[in-house]
């Protein structure tokens, strides 16, 4: 990314808003200035800036401590109540907002601008910062406020740790790392680098191992508590067996309830029918009832239907009527109006006449005045342009008199700043002089400023050592002093390893010839075979029960299926009885219902005996040759046989149908029979096949066959479970003395491999303690050796200095002062440089004003001539102007021309408007009696026509009603009136008529329906079977109801209610224990199942604790050191090397090189044949280039590749020597040269100030204590 523009207004120092924008000159085309400005002056928050807008922090904010809330709420301004960490009190005080915008681009050419504001609120407290990111190319958008900080990451490309080492280069925090202590190199390098993620790391997998060691044991805890709800081998088959018995008795007290429910259900079906059968016959009464009711409304309906083609033609008669009535008002009316309007017409006539006289009259005296009114006209233009070209002339006369006067005084300026300037000149030139006396100590200021420090470096180096040497050898006194304490501690643990295995060899010997896994295997196997034979004991038993059912129920089946077929062998033997009864009953019924036909009689009377009957072809016909009393005995006897068969027919059916459902019935529930004895059968099936899991049991347990002898095999499982009891009890014995001993042997081996860990750790300890007490000696040795180089380092210096520095005293004053001596001499030098630079800048300035007052005085004598020739044209143009006003005041003393012009205008319209009106009015008054008129004449021959139609008209219906008088009763016009003025809905009534006449079909419609419903219900297979009620309760209740009636299903009703009550609470009595049975097991499957997934997490997580536990050693520490310390390691030596490839760009003559295994830095100079220094020994400048390079080394590190268009480098340097300074001149060249980049140096010195340029400078404002910034 690359920072285009940079704008800040009220933070810290700087007030106002001020910009600096590097896409302008002269930041635009340089690679390379300085931001300078005096101390406070706001150098640091043009970077904070930065970094507020981008992320919200700041580096002046980090590692803040935190102000008490107590010693906040002491502040009294509340602008000022805000944390110290808080970046809302970067603020300018006493200012009401402030704000700071970045503009930069990314790598892709896209360009943002990120924003930072704050403000005061009313109530006097500051409020939270605000945010903005807006893309403002390619597009314009704004990004959310929810996805800005992660939105700003992406496109930059860094977090704010990653930019505050790459964009603000961290040099001065590596100058301060190459001259820290060993003891402090480590905590530097964290904090540069961000390496105290590692430490977060060791920290975490030390805190999950831990966690990891804890999930075991709560895991194991878990699971123990998981097993008691699993039930025994025995006891799991006892619950299994009780729980399929108590499933097949509820599901046959669900059948019989069902059976019951099924009936109660046809019983409902048939009560709700009877009850629609007698709905549907008084819904039927009603609607025949309503329809006679209804019988006169349908008579008016008729009359009208008969009349309806009369109504058009009595409508129109009626309707003319009206509107000849109506054309004779509207007659009068016209009339009166007619009279009234000619009355109008004569009066405006008159009115006409007078408006037309005094428009004449005024347009003749405007053209009497026309002549003067022109001429008054021109004159007011003359004067016009006038005025505007004489106040031209004097605003021009004005502007060059303020030009002469400023011209005036700019020369008096002039000549008053080279009286001053000659003064200045004079007092430098003497206090130049009184500097001379140091001028050798002036030119070698920058190697004694260089020198000074390294004095005080090996000065205070010296001291170091000494001091080091003392804490050495009290070192070298406790390692001693350890080392024999751990001696003593090896001793006492071999003591006690030796009693261990003593005990040890004790339980060994007692558990000798004993093999565990044989005397688990054996308590296994009788328990095993114990659970198997109470299981097969519990099974056998199940098996006997089902034989005796099985045999109990088939027997049971085969009886009732026996008495079915011979129930069905009656029903096929009444079938045909029946249909024997039927045909019977057909003939008798067809002769029968002939002899009653009154055509047969009216036949009867006309035969002739000898004549063909027209029936029957025959010539005899009894009617004639036998008597009356014989005939009468034969139509009897017809008659009493067609009732004898249709009695019989009826009866035959009636015990064919309780046959048909005596075997529905009893079908049912040999079905229902069978399916249990189905289920029972496969049930014991299942149960045989279950004990072939206990054939190995015992040689006679194979055969499972309803011939075995039951008792005898349950007599002998019964024997066995007690033979193998006895067998478990002793294994188990002897198995638990077994692991009584081997218990102790376990814990002695895990105390003594305890133990042996403990004396290698101590013997490590020891041997650590010997290493580092010779390492001690060594380091000895060598500090004395550094302490003898520094002492005569340390003359050398001073011999040099001495030489170079003029001051006398100076070296009594270094020791005390070291500060106020550097300060003294840089003050001195400052002194000297600026006096110098002083004196030429006068002498050049000098020269410039005499140019300066030689021009000035031309230009006065200049604007002297303009002034003169202004009033010149002015004062002629006045007086042409009074010429005119006095020509125009004599041709119209009191008025304009303009005015009078507009008066006698307005005169002529005022009479032109009142002649238009009038005659405008006088049109409207004709216009409204010819149309008066001709509405007159349309209203008399519309009337006329009207009557005429209504005649016409009157002759149609009159003779309408005499033809429909004769074909009905006779009407007249009056009926007529009554029938079709009548407010009756016709229609309504000819639709209610209509509904009746349907609502009485489908009322007949749903009577059959519901009667033929009833009827097949009759013969559903649900239907209950006929049985004996019980008594009635009471002698009023004692008659019993028929059969198949809703009283007699009524009281069955009650009782099959009772009947599934009963079987309702037995079933709920099954299901209560079933449900019993089912939870114990539930909860044994559960608990089983929840051990097996407790299983698989206790194994995962002990995987866990392993892994964690191996990570652990290798990584994990409590203070998180471990880790840290090896990847500081591996990250130093990236940076070392990173840094090199910058350093060979930036001075190609040094080379970095890190100790390995240390935090130790050397140089390789490889002007001076590869010398090898410690960077202790560099000078100012090589201090400089190398914490640049590392800088740089970090910036590449932390942007994993990005590229940075922009950085920023806090010098943080003294002053140099001329040397130094033009290694660090050159350094900064080839940095912009070799990186591409623009590069900001934040300058605390005039030495790298002067030799940069561009600058963007924080100047103090005039008068203020605020900054403001000037780019030069």
């Amino acid at each position: 990314m690359k920072i285009d523009k940079i704008t800040l207004c009220n933070l810290t120092s700087i007030e106002g808003e001020q910009t600096i924008d590097f896409t302008e000159e002269p930041l635009r085309s340089a690679g390379l200035f300085a931001i300078t400005g005096d101390v406070g002056s706001g150098k640091s928050t043009i970077l904070d800036a930065i970094c507020l807008a981008l992320y919200n922090r700041a580096p002046r904010f980090d590692n803040v401590e935190r102000i008490p809330a107590d010693d906040l709420k002491l502040v009294t301004d509340k602008a000022q109540q805000v944390q110290a960490t808080n970046t809302a009190s970067i603020l300018r005080r006493g200012q009401k907002q402030g704000w700071v915008s970045v503009t930069f681009t990314t790598t892709k050419g896209h360009t943002y601008e990120a924003t930072w504001s704050v403000r005061v609120k009313r109530s006097g407290t500051i409020a939270s910062p605000e945010r903005q990111l807006t893309q403002l190319a390619p597009e314009h958008q704004v990004v959310d406020k929810a996805q800005l900080q992660a939105c700003i990451d992406e496109v930059v490309g860094l977090t704010y740790e990653q930019f505050t080492r790459t964009v603000i280069l961290a040099q001065n925090s590596f100058a301060n790392f190459l001259r820290a202590k060993q003891a402090d190199k480590a905590a530097l390098l964290e904090k540069l680098t961000g390496t105290e993620v590692y430490s977060a790391v060791s920290e975490r997998i030390f805190r999950l191992a831990q966690q990891a060691e804890a999930n075991v044991a709560a895991l194991q805890s878990e699971m123990q508590g998981l097993l008691h709800t699993r039930l025994d081998a025995h006891l799991l088959a006892e619950q299994q067996e009780r729980a399929r018995l108590l499933e097949a008795q509820h599901q046959n007290a669900a059948d019989e309830a069902q059976r019951t429910e099924r009936q109660l259900e046809w019983i409902a079906r048939f009560d709700q029918a009877s009850a629609h059968v007698a709905q549907c016959e008084e819904a039927y009464d009603t609607t025949t009832k309503a329809c006679v009711k209804a019988r006169a409304d349908e008579m008016r309906l008729q009359r009208y239907d008969a009349v309806l083609d009369m109504q058009p033609l009595y409508q129109a008669i009626k309707m003319r009527r009206a509107d000849v009535e109506h054309i004779k008002a509207d007659e009068a009316a016209n009339a009166q109006a007619l009279n009234e309007a000619r009355q109008q017409l004569d009066k405006l006539s008159q009115q006409l006449d007078v408006a037309c006289e005094r428009t004449a009259d005024a347009e003749k005296r405007l053209d009497e005045r026309r002549p003067a009114i022109n001429r008054g006209y021109a004159l007011t233009g003359e004067i016009k342009v006038a005025n505007e070209q004489l106040k031209r002339l004097d605003e021009q006369l004005v502007a060059a008199t303020q030009t002469y006067g400023k011209r005036q005084a700019t020369l008096q300026t002039k000549q008053e700043e080279q009286a001053k300037v000659a003064d200045t000149i004079k007092r430098h030139q003497l206090h130049k002089q009184s500097l001379e006396a140091h001028r050798q100590m002036f030119d070698k200021f920058d190697l004694i400023m260089n020198k000074l420090p390294t004095l005080g470096d090996e000065t205070r180096r010296n001291v170091e050592s000494h001091n080091k040497q003392t804490e050495l050898r009290k070192r070298q006194t406790e390692l001693r002093a350890q080392g024999e304490k751990a001696e003593q501690e090896q001793h006492n643990k071999q003591a006690r390893l030796n009693a261990l295995k003593s005990e040890l060899l004790i339980h060994r010997q007692t558990n000798q010839g004993h093999d565990s896994a044989k005397l688990q295997k054996t308590a296994a196997d009788n328990r095993s075979r114990l659970t198997a034979l109470e299981r097969a004991a519990m099974l056998w038993q199940h098996i006997s029960d089902g034989y005796a059912r099985i045999s109990e129920k088939t027997a049971t089946q085969r009886r009732e299926e026996t008495e079915l077929a011979q129930k069905q062998t009656t029903a096929a033997r009444m079938e045909v009885e029946v249909k024997v009864a039927e045909e019977a009953f057909s003939r008798i019924a067809t002769t029968y219902t002939l002899s009653q036909s009154q055509n047969i009689v009216q036949l009867r009377k006309q035969l002739k005996e000898g004549t063909a009957c027209p029936v029957c072809g025959a010539t005899h016909h009894p009617y004639h040759t036998e008597t009356e009393r014989e005939l009468g005995e034969l139509l009897s006897s017809m008659a009493k046989e067609y009732a004898d068969l249709q009695q019989d027919l009826l009866l035959k059916r009636e015990r064919l149908a309780a046959m048909r459902e005596e075997i529905a019935a009893d079908s049912a529930r040999i079905e229902a029979d069978g399916r249990a004895l189905d289920d029972l059968k496969r049930r014991q099936q299942a149960d045989v096949e279950e004990w072939q899991q206990c054939a190995y049991l015992d040689n006679s347990f194979a055969d499972c066959s309803a011939t075995v002898n039951r008792d005898a095999r349950r007599m002998m499982i019964q024997l066995l479970i007690d033979n193998t009891t006895r067998a478990a009890d002793e294994a188990d014995k002897e198995l638990e003395a077994y692991n009584f001993h081997q218990g102790h042997i376990n814990r002695l081996n895990e105390e003594i491999d305890v133990l042996k860990a403990e004396m290698e750790t101590n013997q490590t300890y020891l041997d650590n303690v010997r290493t580092a007490a010779r390492i001690a000696s060594a380091s000895a040795e060598e500090l004395q050796q550094v302490i003898n180089e520094s002492d005569r380092a340390c003359s050398e210096l001073y011999t040099d200095l001495d030489e170079m520095i003029t001051l006398s005293g100076w070296f009594a004053e270094w020791k005390n002062n070291s500060d106020g001596l550097r300060l003294r001499l840089t003050n001195l030098h400052a002194d000297w440089n600026n006096t110098c630079k002083m004196l030429d800048e006068a002498e050049r300035q000098q020269t410039l004003l005499h140019e300066e007052i030689k021009n000035a005085e031309a230009n006065v004598a200049e604007e002297q001539r303009h002034v003169a020739a202004c009033r010149e044209s002015r004062d002629a143009t006045r007086e042409a102007l009074g010429e005119k006003d006095e020509e125009l005041r004599r041709l119209m003393p009191d008025t304009t021309p303009q005015k009078v012009a507009e008066a006698l205008e307005a005169e002529i319209a005022a009479t032109r408007a009142a002649e238009g009106s009038v005659r405008k009015a006088c049109e409207e008054v004709k216009g409204t009696l010819r149309q008066l008129e001709g509405h007159r004449d349309n209203l008399l021959k519309t009337r006329l026509d009207s009557q005429a139609e209504q005649q016409k008209q009157q002759q149609e219906l009159d003779l309408m009603i005499l033809r429909f008088n004769g074909t009905h009763s006779p009407v007249q016009f009056a009926e007529l009136d009554s029938i079709f003025t009548d407010t009756t809905d016709w229609k309504a009534l000819r639709q209610q008529l209509s509904t009746l006449s349907n609502a009485r079909l489908v009322a007949d419609n749903n009577l059959q329906q519901a009667r033929k419903a009833l009827q097949a219900l009759q013969g559903d297979a649900a239907r209950p079977a006929t049985v004996a009620l019980p008594p009635a309760a009471n002698e009023a209740e004692a008659e019993q109801p028929a059969d198949g009636s809703r009283a007699y299903y009524a009281a069955l009703q009650h009782t099959l209610e009772q009947t599934l009550d009963d079987a309702r609470k037995r079933l709920a009595d099954l299901a209560a224990q079933l449900s019993e049975v089912n939870a114990r097991l539930l909860a044994h499957r559960d608990s089983s199942e929840r051990a097996e997934a407790m299983q698989q997490r206790l194994d995962a997580a002990q995987t866990d604790a392993r892994e964690w536990a191996r990570l652990n050693a290798m990584f994990g520490s409590a203070d998180g050191k471990k880790f840290r310390t090896m990847a500081q390691s591996y990250t130093f030596g990236y940076l070392v090397a990173h840094a090199n490839r910058h350093l060979q760009q930036l001075s190609p003559r040094y080379e970095l090189r890190n100790i390995p295994g240390t935090l130790t830095l050397e140089i390789i100079d490889h002007d001076m044949f590869d010398e090898h220094r410690y960077v202790t020994s560099l000078s100012g400048g090589e201090t400089f280039v190398v914490s640049l390079a590392l800088a740089l080394g970090l910036a590449s590190l932390s942007g994993s590749g990005l590229v940075i268009g922009s950085l920023f480098i806090d010098e943080g340097f003294g002053n140099l020597d001329r040397e130094s300074l033009d290694l660090v001149m050159l350094a900064l060249s080839n940095l912009e040269n070799t990186q591409g980049r623009k590069v900001g140096v934040i300058s605390h010195t005039e030495q790298i100030r002067s030799q940069i340029q561009p600058q963007v400078v924080l100047c103090r404002r005039p008068g203020g204590s605020s900054y403001m910034i000037d780019v030069r």
